[in-house]
C-alpha cells in the first residue's frame, strides 16, 4: 500500500511540476508513443499496455490504445480502444485536461485453475465491443516528454468496469 502512494505522489508531483515549468507547444500533428500501466476493477488487478496519440488540431486527439489486463481467479483480457480525447489546455497550455469518448473490443479468457491445464481454445474467450467514456489530465515535461494520468468506463456487456492509468510518453 505505501508503495502506491509513493508512485501516485510522484505522479502528481511531476504534472504539478510539469505545469509550473513545461512549455506551451501545441502543434497540429503532433503524436505521442508512450507506456501505461494501472488498474482495472473489473478484474481488480494491474493491467498495462502501449498508446499513440496523433493530434489533429489543438483541440481533437486520437488515442489507438493495446492494453493487458493480468490473471485474476483463471481470467485474464486484451482490451483494444480507439479513443477521441478533447484536448482543454489549463496553465497556459502546459498542462491539458481531456475528457474522453470511444470504442473498445475486449477479450476476455478463462483458465480452469481446478485442472491446473492453461490450453486456450475459442471456447474459453469470451469478446465484444463496448464504448469507453472517462476523462484524463496530462502534462509536457519537456518538449519531448508528456506524462499522464487518466480514468474511464468501459460500457460492455457482463464486463463493463473502470480502468486507471498513470502513462509516460515520447512526443514526436
Amino acid at each position: 500500500m505505501i508503495f502506491r502512494r509513493w508512485i501516485v505522489s510522484l505522479l502528481a508531483a511531476g504534472i504539478i511540476a510539469g505545469c509550473m515549468t513545461a512549455s506551451a507547444d501545441d502543434f497540429s500533428g503532433e503524436k505521442t508513443l508512450g507506456v501505461r500501466t494501472g488498474y482495472n476493477t473489473r478484474n481488480r488487478e494491474p493491467l498495462a499496455g502501449i498508446e499513440f496519440t496523433y493530434r489533429f488540431n489543438r483541440l481533437l486527439r486520437l488515442a489507438p490504445s493495446a492494453e493487458y489486463v493480468f490473471r485474476r481467479d483463471g481470467r485474464d483480457a486484451l482490451m483494444l480502444n480507439l479513443n477521441a480525447q478533447f484536448v482543454f489546455p489549463l496553465a497556459g497550455g502546459r498542462c491539458n485536461l481531456f475528457p474522453l469518448a470511444g470504442i473498445n473490443y475486449s477479450s476476455w479468457n478463462y483458465h480452469p485453475s481446478a485442472t491446473g491445464n492453461y490450453t486456450d481454445d475459442v471456447s474459453s474467450r469470451v469478446s465484444r465491443f463496448g464504448l469507453n467514456a472517462g476523462a484524463g489530465v496530462d502534462t509536457n515535461l519537456t518538449g519531448s516528454l508528456r506524462l499522464s494520468l487518466s480514468g474511464q468506463y468501459t460500457f460492455i456487456k457482463s464486463f463493463g468496469g473502470v480502468n486507471i492509468c498513470a502513462g509516460i510518453h515520447y512526443r514526436f
